[in-house]
């Protein structure tokens, strides 16, 4: 009996699906230099990840300090550097606030960002988070990692370290794209801080959050209502962000959920930025009041929960 055009043997299958297969468009993935694949990098990236992609077209490292003497210590060769006051600012009274857009774009074109490329950040955790933050801010988020265990960890990976300057950077060209949602200001924490769905959480010492301890430019001893006291250094071991378990519990304890917007502030907004950073890694919504306790006490119009108002 013939065969009906439609019908195929065995081996005519096989030889369509080999067709099929050789065709086929294929998804290239990112590979090292020696040709194994590579996991995109995330919030945190190795010491072993970074000798890897060093090279990578347009890949930026940044020391960030609070003054310039570690980074001429020692430093990762080809490191840029950059200091707090570098992209901070005052407004008033009001200490380390977001730059503004025009000299935050000309400072990271000075180090050589341009369009594309990983911005890698070590040093000191609040300096490097405060940068994260403002790099998040002004819309560079999805390029930026912070070196997991900074320069010891590089060190102890035998990675090259020097005391010589980086040349000066070719400089580039970016452009900055704010995103206000995650900026707090004192209107929006007043109008926010006793809503469900929303975590406060005040990243100063116990002592501070209860106003025992007094802080220069707190007017107000003590902490907004409706926050919970959450020390940023719990977020830290050894030189480290704990592990993503064990900051998810720190997290929950502290009353977070899915879809819940956590919201951290301190005094000016540097240790506040650490836990900003401890959010942004177990993927919560997160906002940093940038004003915090220095501007919150010294509005009189707004609430302190202190020592002689505990319930």
């Amino acid at each position: 009996m013939s065969r009906s055009p439609t019908m195929r043997s065995p081996l005519d299958a096989r030889a369509a699906l080999l067709l099929a297969l050789l065709f086929a468009p294929v998804q290239v993935l990112a590979q090292d230099s020696c040709g194994e694949r590579d996991a995109p990098p995330g919030l945190l990236v190795s010491a072993d990840w970074l000798r890897r992609h060093r090279s990578d077209s347009g890949f930026v490292l940044i020391q960030v300090e609070r003054s310039r003497a570690p980074y001429d210590s020692a430093h990762i060769a080809g490191a840029r550097f950059v200091v707090t006051g570098d992209f901070t600012t005052r407004r008033g009274d009001i200490l380390t606030e977001l730059p503004a857009a025009e000299s935050f774009q000309a400072l990271l074109e000075s180090l050589g960002v341009v369009g594309t490329g990983r911005i890698v950040l070590y040093g000191e955790t609040l300096p490097v988070t405060r940068l994260f933050y403002t790099l998040d801010y002004f819309g560079l988020g999805d390029r930026v990692s912070v070196l997991d265990g900074g320069l010891p960890a590089w060190d102890s990976a035998r990675g090259e370290v020097t005391s010589i300057p980086a040349p000066p950077a070719v400089r580039g060209t970016i452009s900055l794209h704010p995103r206000p949602d995650l900026l707090a200001d004192a209107a929006w924490v007043n109008s926010h801080r006793e809503s469900k769905e929303v975590l406060l959480l005040d990243t100063r010492s116990p002592e501070e959050f209860d106003g025992t301890k007094s802080e220069e430019g707190v007017a107000r001893p003590g902490h907004i209502p409706g926050a919970v006291s959450f020390d940023w250094t719990t977020t830290i071991a050894d030189g480290r962000f704990l592990e993503r378990g064990a900051l998810r519990q720190l997290f929950t304890a502290a009353g977070a959920s899915p879809g819940k917007e956590v919201v951290t502030y301190c005094r000016v907004g540097s240790r506040a930025s650490a836990v900003y950073f401890a959010a942004r890694l177990l993927g919560y919504r997160v906002r940093l009041y940038d004003g915090s306790m220095n501007e919150w006490s010294g509005k009189p119009e707004l609430p302190v929960v202190g020592p002689e108002k505990r319930p």
